[in-house]
């Protein structure tokens, strides 16, 4: 058969939850693909299960963990590299099961949409046992303020079952096309995890690239297994990346058009974090990155002369709301359903 796609799942203290990630794509109903673990230095036994007991992955050993971003990045670098035909890269947590038809669904997607640059799964939040029933994320979308967000979020698995086109995808497990990835670069290395994927879709969708959503591809994912939701590392990174994001990628027309929400959203949750004694990783998140404004200045550069939008044309993917208000519409969403 002929090889159209490469997985790279990145991997780090994945022991727990690795066997049901190879598993899954084991079990995949398209086989035109091989498996490629990026292992950031783990310290548990995750190698030795993935050498014993699931010869047919290749394993990347790296000499130290590089976070999200440089680990993703060595891989599609050796998949590049060495297999250069290659159509298709996707990149899959190892906290996740994909279901057997999820990385057939996503190539089909792409296959009969070339002008498509990469596809979102439908991700559903997982417990590691029951079978999963929320939506995690059906694509990515992004606020006015400022953030990225999770389309669909804690709704019930079957939404969101109409494939469109999205903003973005979330990198857990998503399907990416190599000609894209050539055209744009890879992921933002300064950033280590948290939002690296947000720049991805920014930089791709500035340079022409567009996202498809699969309903059809559908991954269980432990959500937050590795850094855990909230912890002062989680904090620090959204802080700081987040500012990037927009430096890098917004079009100034949008810092004018959206100054107020982007000013006072941000502002608010700094300071909601603060008073619940999360003081140290708002302030340090904030300071770095001011310290990397010169940095992301250069790429943002290089960015906005590549552009192949207009700001018009990225504002209609802005949405004009916050995650506050998308949360009390779906719990009130809930109490009228729960009325009748």
């Amino acid at each position: 058969m002929p090889l159209r796609a490469i997985v790279i799942v990145l991997n780090w203290n994945g022991a727990a939850v690795i066997r049901d990630c190879l598993r899954g794509l084991r079990d995949q109903t398209f086989r035109e693909f091989d498996t490629l673990v990026v292992d950031n230095n783990s310290t548990d036994q995750s190698r030795e299960i993935i050498r014993n007991e699931f010869p047919e992955a290749d394993l990347l050993h790296l000499d130290d963990n590089y976070g999200f971003a440089r680990g993703n990045n060595e891989g599609i670098r050796r998949v590049l590299e060495t297999k250069p035909h290659v159509q298709y890269i996707a990149l899959l947590n190892n906290d996740t099961l994909p279901q057997p038809h999820w990385l057939g669904a996503l190539v089909t997607a792409l296959d009969e949409r070339p002008e498509m640059g990469m596809a979102a799964s439908k991700m559903l939040c997982w417990d590691g046992e029951r079978p999963a029933t929320v939506i995690d994320t059906a694509g990515d979308v992004f606020y006015q303020h400022g953030l990225a967000g999770k389309r669909g979020f804690g709704e019930p698995a079957d939404a969101y079952d109409v494939p469109e086109e999205v903003f973005g995808a979330c990198a857990g497990a998503a399907l990416y096309r190599a000609e894209m990835l050539r055209d744009i670069g890879l992921l933002d290395e300064d950033f280590f995890a948290y939002n690296e994927d947000v720049d991805w879709d920014f930089r791709a969708r500035l340079a022409g690239w567009r996202c498809w959503y699969v309903p059809g591809a559908v991954v269980w994912h432990r959500v937050s297994y590795t850094t855990k939701v909230f912890s002062d590392r989680a904090i620090y990174w959204s802080k700081r990346n987040s500012f990037w994001v927009l430096v890098k990628n917004w079009p100034r027309s949008l810092f004018f058009r959206h100054f107020i929400p982007l000013v006072g959203y941000n502002l608010l949750s700094d300071l909601r974090w603060i008073f619940a004694g999360r003081i140290t990783p708002v302030l340090k998140g904030r300071w770095d990155g001011l310290r990397g404004l010169r940095r992301m200045l250069a790429k943002r550069t290089q960015i906005q002369l590549n552009r192949d939008i207009t700001p018009a044309e990225l504002d209609r993917w802005i949405i004009r709301t916050t995650p506050w208000c998308e949360t009390f519409r779906r719990n009130l969403k809930r109490m009228v359903g729960a009325d009748k």
